[in-house]
């Protein structure tokens, strides 16, 4: 009995809400991790798995370190996962939508561990190594997904989907998975292999380059036109509305450090801050995009409204009027 009233806390849709941001935190931490493994020829520091040289306990070398570390973190990231799901599926009163995100994202974490064997057994090859980035991009959209799924529980918060700009929130995800995948065609065909001997490439890299780049042109412009279409007319959450804003600067950002990162020969130091910006900016688009095609509904609307104006009364004894944390359709302020 004594596991249960430890868990207690995180069983409380406020308890659990925190621990999904705490994983949200580790799904994107692995992301720089892997590529640290990748860019300083780690990649087969550890060339047997799961052990390191034969063992769990003695890794010496730099390359073995830097490798096994990611191991180690990489299992941590899996445990959490797999905690998230165990708690999310047991809390009582949890709704099936964070029940199936939970799973979903305990699936991907664990489906990283063979995955891993397969990219070491491999040798390297750029087609395992990228596929391992992609997956970690789909377990942290997914813990994304959750951490809002929690957060509208925790608030008693209704969403329905938005038929007019959930079209277009769509395809800025879409596009946003467009640029990650040429992004990893890019690395394949790049210097950076994960080891001093493997000399293995797949594609051109000034082709893979092109390709990727008018990828993260449709990528930006549509992005430009769902923002300015979410601030003429409202209709979002705050939190939609701060990841919006957030969200055309880390694009800016990326651009540049992409910029930089070409014309300077690739140096590893800019392509691990290249990759974990990318993390960054997909976590962002994910949750931009859910909240734009999926707002709250009506009735929380209604209820945020009045309980602003409950509380004004409390403070000041009079009855004062200030638009509620969701905007209006009508309204064109974003907080």
């Amino acid at each position: 009995m004594r596991a249960p009233r430890l868990l207690a806390p995180v069983r409380t849709p406020s308890g659990f809400a925190v621990l999904t941001l705490v994983t949200l935190a580790l799904m994107w931490v692995i992301v720089p991790s892997g590529a640290i493994v990748r860019l300083t020829d780690s990649g087969l520091g550890c060339p047997d798995w799961p052990t390191c040289e034969g063992t769990i306990t003695s890794v010496t070398t730099g390359h073995a370190l830097i490798e096994y570390t990611n191991r180690i973190l990489s299992g941590i990231v899996g445990v959490v996962a797999v905690l998230t799901w165990i708690i999310g599926w047991w809390a009582p009163g949890a709704p099936k939508g964070v029940r199936r995100l939970s799973l979903a994202m305990a699936l991907c974490a664990g489906a990283q561990i063979p995955l891993g064997a397969i990219t070491v057994a491999s040798g390297l090859h750029p087609m395992a190594v990228g596929s391992h980035f992609l997956l970690s991009m789909v377990a942290l959209a997914t813990a994304v997904l959750l951490a809002l799924a929690a957060r509208d529980w925790r608030d008693g918060r209704e969403r329905r989907w938005d038929v007019r700009r959930g079209v277009l929130a769509g395809g800025v995800a879409l596009a946003a998975i467009v640029v990650l995948v040429t992004g990893v065609v890019v690395t394949a065909a790049g210097p950076h292999s994960g080891d001093d001997d493997v000399l293995r490439r797949w594609g051109n890299l000034a082709e893979a380059a092109r390709v990727h780049v008018r990828a993260a042109m449709v990528f930006t412009a549509l992005a430009v036109v769902l923002v300015a279409w979410v601030i003429r007319e409202g209709g979002v959450d705050r939190l939609t509305a701060r990841l919006m804003w957030i969200a055309l600067p880390l694009v800016a950002l990326q651009i540049g450090i992409g910029e930089y990162q070409y014309r300077n020969g690739l140096p590893w130091q800019a392509v691990v801050l290249h990759v974990t910006v990318a993390a960054l900016v997909w976590a962002v688009i994910a949750g931009a995009a859910y909240g734009v095609a999926r707002p709250a509904g009506a009735s929380y609307r209604r209820r945020e409204a009045t309980r602003w104006q409950d509380t004004q009364r409390t403070a000041s004894g009079s009855a004062l009027s200030r638009p509620s944390e969701i905007s209006s359709p009508q309204s064109t302020q974003i907080p």
